[in-house]
C-alpha cells in the first residue's frame, strides 16, 4: 500500500475517532455535571445547616451559662443590676440575630436587656419558652413565635435557673430574630434556580426564597406553592428522611436536598430539574461546534499536505536506495573520509528535486552533517581514548561523592532530631548513634558540665562499655581543654596526649568537639575511634554544625529544667502561706503528696508527672485562703451558706494560681479535687473521664487523709476503717465517688498509704 493511501486512511480514522469522541465526551459530561451539581447541591444545604445548627448550639452553651451565673446574684441582685448583666450579655452575643436577653422569675417578675414591662394579662409561665424549659430541666430551643413589642418572628432559647438547693428561680435565655439569622440565604436562589427555605419541626416555612413563606406555609399542607408531592416529601422529611427525593413543583421536576439545622430545624434546597438540562444544552451546543470546526479544518489543512508529504518521501526513499548502494560493507578511517564526502556531494544534489521546505532543510541538514562527519573522523580515535580516562575519573568522584552523601544524609538524621519537639533524654541516644554510623566511629558520647566536671549526658559504641557513671573533669584534661577553650581538638593519637582521660582502650584517636550556644559553653561532643585517622577537616565540617544543634538543645532543655524549678520553688512557698493561713500542717501537706506521687506511679504515670503532682498537689486548699477563719475553725456544724463558702475555694484556689502554663496541673487539681466520679461533687459536678486525671488522685488521697486525721468535729479513723470506707461506702461517701482504676490501685498500695500517714502523723485538727 502506498503512503499517499495510507495516509489518507489515517486523515479518515482521525475524522471517524473524532466524531466518536465528541458525541462520547457529550454524553459523559452530561452524567458528570447532573452528578456534580448534586453533589455540590448535597454539600451546600449540609454546609447551611451545620453553620445552623453549630449558631444554635453555641446560644445554648450560652443560655446555660447564663443560667449557671445567675444564683449568684439571688440574695444581692436588684433589678437594675440584673439588667445591666443582661445588656452586658446582649452587647457581647454571637451577633446582631440575638435582640433580647430575659429572665422570668417564679414570682412572676420579668426583667430584660430593653426595660420592656410586661402588662397586667402577661403570664410568662404559660409561655412556651417558660413551661418547656422548667418542664425539661435543661436548655431548650422553642418553637418560633411572633414577638409581641416588634411583630418580628423569634425563636427563643432558654434555660432553668436553680438555686444551690436544687429550687427553680425562674428561667433565663435570649431572644433570637430568625428573619436576621436567615437572612444571608432567604433571599437569593442557588446555581441559578435552586430556593432554600427553612422548616420549624411542626412543618412551617421559616424563611424562603418564595415572598410570603415565612410562617404563613406549611409543607405539609398543599397550596398554590406547596405540591401534593412536596407536601409527600415534607412528611417523609419530618419522620427522619433526609433524600435527597425527586418531587414536581410548579409543574416541573425537581429534586429536594434537605440537612438538619439544629433541634427541631430543617435546612432545605429545592433545584428544578430544569437547570442541570440547561448547562448539559450548552455544552452539547459546545461539543457539536468544537467537533464540526475540526473536522472542517483536517479536510482544508490536511489532504494537500498529505499529497506532498508522499511525493517528497518517495523522492527521499529513492535519493537513500543509491546511497546505501555505495557504502562498503568494512572501511578504515581514510577510506570513510572519501566516502562520506562523495555522499555528502550527492545528498546535496537531492535538496532541488523536492519542493516541501521541511524536507528541502531536512536534506540539507543531512549534507552539512556527513562534510561534519568527515572532518571529524580522524579526531575520532584519540576523542575515545580521551572518553575512556574521564570514565576512569568520573567512577572515582562518583564513588567519593557516595561517601560525602551519606555523611550528610546522617547529618541531617541527627540535625532533623534536633530540631524536632520532645525530650532531650530521649533525643540524644538517638542523636550518638547517628554521628557514629555517618562518621564511622568507634564510639561517640555528649557530656554536660557540672560543679566541674564532666558529666555522661548520651553515648553508644565503646564496645558496649556502660558508660552511664563515667565522669571527665574540666581541668587537666583533653575534653576540659576543648570545652574551656572552646576550639575542637583532633587528638591523632591518645597515647602521646598526658592529659588524655581513657574510656575505653581501644581507642586510638579521638575528636573532641565542644558544644556552644550563643557564646555559652553547654557541653562536648566526643567522637572515638579504634584505628589511627589523621586529621580530617571535611568530617570536621560535618561535626560542627551538628555541635551547634546540640547546643541549642541542651540550651532549651536547661531552660525548660530552670522554669520547671521555678514554678516548683513557687508552689512549695505557696504551700506555706496556706499552712500558715489555715493551720494545715506541713506533714499533712506532705501526706497528700506523698500519697498522690505513690498512686500516679500505680497508674502508671511518668516520672515527671509524679514528680509533679507531688508537688503542686499541696496547693489543692489554697483557695482556703479567702475563707474566713471563723468558718474554718468552727466547731460545731456549718450552716448551708458557711457551707456554700467553703466550697467556693476551688473556683478561689484556681483563681490564686492564675494562668501561668506551667502551673495547670496546680490549677487543675485546685477545681476539680472535689468532683466525684458518678458527677455529685462540686463546683461544675463533672463526671467520668472529665475530670482529670490529677484530680481524680488527689480527690481520694484528700479523702484517705481526711478519714484519717483529727478534726474539730471528728475523731482520728483508723487505716482499716477508712480503706472499708473508701471501698465499701458508709452513706456519705461511695465508691461510686471515685474512679475504678483508681480505686484499684488505692486497694493495691493501701498498705503503702498508711505507711506514710505513720511517717507523718499529726494532731492538728483543721476543716476539709
Amino acid at each position: 500500500m502506498s503512503i499517499q493511501r495510507k495516509m489518507l486512511l489515517l486523515l479518515g480514522g482521525f475524522l471517524l475517532i473524532t466524531l466518536v469522541l465528541t458525541f462520547g465526551s457529550y454524553s459523559l459530561t452530561g452524567r458528570s455535571v447532573r452528578a456534580r451539581m448534586e453533589k455540590e447541591a448535597l454539600a451546600l444545604v449540609n454546609e447551611k445547616g451545620l453553620v445552623l445548627s453549630r449558631y444554635f448550639s453555641k446560644l445554648t452553651s450560652m443560655a446555660t451559662l447564663l443560667a449557671e451565673t445567675l444564683p449568684f446574684l439571688q440574695k444581692d441582685g436588684t433589678p437594675e443590676s440584673y439588667r445591666e448583666l443582661f445588656s452586658r450579655y446582649l452587647h457581647h452575643a454571637l451577633s446582631g440575630e440575638v435582640q433580647n436577653v430575659f429572665m422570668g422569675f417564679e414570682d412572676g417578675q420579668f426583667i430584660d436587656a430593653t426595660g420592656w414591662t410586661a402588662p397586667p394579662e402577661y403570664d410568662m409561665k404559660k409561655r412556651g419558652w417558660y413551661a418547656e424549659a422548667a418542664r425539661k430541666g435543661e436548655a431548650v430551643l422553642t418553637a418560633p413565635y411572633i414577638d409581641l413589642i416588634t411583630g418580628a418572628l423569634l425563636v427563643s432559647v432558654a434555660a432553668p435557673v436553680f438555686s444551690s438547693r436544687g429550687e427553680l428561680l425562674g428561667v433565663a435565655g435570649f431572644d433570637v430574630n430568625i428573619s436576621a439569622v436567615t437572612e444571608d440565604f432567604s433571599k437569593k436562589t442557588f446555581f441559578g434556580g435552586g430556593l432554600p427555605f427553612l422548616l420549624d419541626k411542626e412543618g412551617n416555612f421559616l424563611a424562603g426564597a418564595l415572598p410570603g413563606w415565612a410562617m404563613s406555609e406549611s409543607i405539609l399542607t398543599p397550596s398554590a406553592d406547596v405540591s401534593p408531592e412536596l407536601a409527600a416529601a415534607g412528611r417523609a422529611l419530618l419522620s427522619g428522611e433526609r433524600g435527597p427525593l425527586p418531587l414536581s413543583f410548579r409543574g416541573a421536576g425537581a429534586t429536594l436536598y434537605t440537612s438538619s439545622a439544629g433541634e427541631g430545624l430543617i435546612m432545605g434546597i429545592l433545584l428544578p430539574d430544569s437547570t442541570p438540562r440547561a448547562f448539559i444544552r450548552d455544552i452539547s451546543l459546545l461539543h457539536f461546534l468544537g467537533g464540526f470546526t475540526t473536522i472542517l479544518l483536517a479536510l482544508v489543512l490536511l489532504v494537500p499536505v498529505v499529497f506532498e508529504i508522499s511525493r517528497s518521501f518517495s523522492s527521499l526513499s529513492a535519493t537513500l536506495d543509491r546511497l546505501g548502494a555505495k557504502i562498503p560493507a568494512y572501511w578504515d578511517i581514510g577510506e570513510a573520509a572519501d566516502s562520506i564526502q562523495a555522499i555528502a556531494v550527492e545528498i546535496g544534489e537531492a535538496v532541488e528535486s523536492t519542493r516541501v521546505p521541511e524536507f528541502r532543510r531536512l536534506i540539507a541538514s543531512m549534507e552539512n552533517t556527513l562534510h561534519t562527519i568527515a572532518r571529524q573522523g580522524e579526531r575520532i580515535y584519540a576523542l575515545t581514548e580521551e572518553g575512556k580516562k574521564t570514565q576512569r575519573d568520573l567512577c572515582e568522584t562518583n564513588e567519593e561523592l557516595t561517601k560525602r552523601q551519606q555523611i550528610w544524609r546522617n547529618t541531617l538524621e541527627v540535625m532533623e532530631a534536633t530540631a524536632t519537639p520532645g525530650e532531650a533524654g530521649k533525643k540524644l541516644p538517638l542523636i550518638v548513634e547517628s554521628i557514629r554510623k555517618s562518621t564511622g566511629a568507634f564510639g561517640v558520647l555528649i557530656s554536660h558540665p557540672s560543679s566541674g566536671i564532666l558529666e555522661m549526658m548520651a553515648f553508644c559504641g565503646y564496645d558496649g562499655l556502660d558508660l552511664s557513671e563515667f565522669q571527665t573533669p574540666l581541668a587537666g584534661t583533653v575534653a576540659g581543654r576543648a570545652f574551656e577553650e572552646g576550639e575542637a581538638l583532633w587528638i591523632e593519637d591518645v597515647s602521646l596526649e598526658k592529659n588524655y582521660r581513657e574510656v575505653h582502650p581501644l581507642v586510638v584517636t579521638e575528636v573532641e568537639v565542644p558544644l556552644f550556644h550563643l557564646g555559652n559553653p553547654k557541653g562536648v561532643l566526643e567522637v572515638a575511634f579504634d584505628r589511627r585517622v589523621p586529621r580530617n577537616d571535611d568530617l570536621l565540617e560535618t561535626l560542627l554544625p551538628v555541635a551547634s544543634a546540640l547546643a541549642g538543645l541542651l540550651e532549651v532543655e536547661d531552660s525548660h529544667g530552670e522554669i520547671k524549678r521555678s514554678y516548683r520553688y513557687l508552689a512549695e512557698k505557696l504551700q506555706s502561706v496556706t499552712e500558715i493561713y489555715h493551720l494545715e500542717t506541713a506533714d499533712h501537706m506532705d501526706r497528700i503528696g506523698a500519697y498522690s506521687r505513690l498512686i500516679a506511679r500505680g497508674l502508671g504515670r511518668s516520672a515527671e508527672e509524679q514528680e509533679d503532682i507531688a508537688i503542686f498537689s499541696r496547693l489543692h486548699d489554697i483557695g482556703k485562703l479567702r475563707v474566713p477563719l471563723s468558718i474554718l475553725a468552727k466547731s460545731g456544724p456549718l450552716t448551708e451558706e458557711e457551707r456554700e463558702t467553703v466550697r467556693t475555694h476551688s473556683l478561689w484556689g484556681a483563681e490564686l494560681i492564675g494562668g501561668g502554663k506551667w502551673l495547670d496541673m496546680a490549677r487543675s487539681i485546685c477545681l476539680t479535687h472535689h468532683e466525684k466520679w458518678d458527677g455529685s461533687g462540686y463546683p461544675v459536678g463533672l463526671a467520668g473521664e472529665a475530670i482529670p486525671w490529677e484530680g481524680q488522685v488527689v480527690a481520694l488521697a484528700d479523702i484517705y487523709d481526711a478519714l484519717r486525721s483529727h478534726r474539730v468535729y471528728k475523731e482520728e479513723m483508723s487505716h482499716e476503717a477508712a480503706v472499708r470506707i473508701l471501698l465499701e461506702g458508709d452513706g456519705r461517701t461511695e465508691p461510686g465517688h471515685f474512679s475504678p482504676e483508681i480505686l484499684e490501685v488505692f486497694r493495691r498500695y493501701s498498705g503503702e498509704m498508711n505507711e506514710i500517714f505513720e511517717r507523718h502523723r499529726v494532731h492538728t485538727a483543721v476543716r476539709s
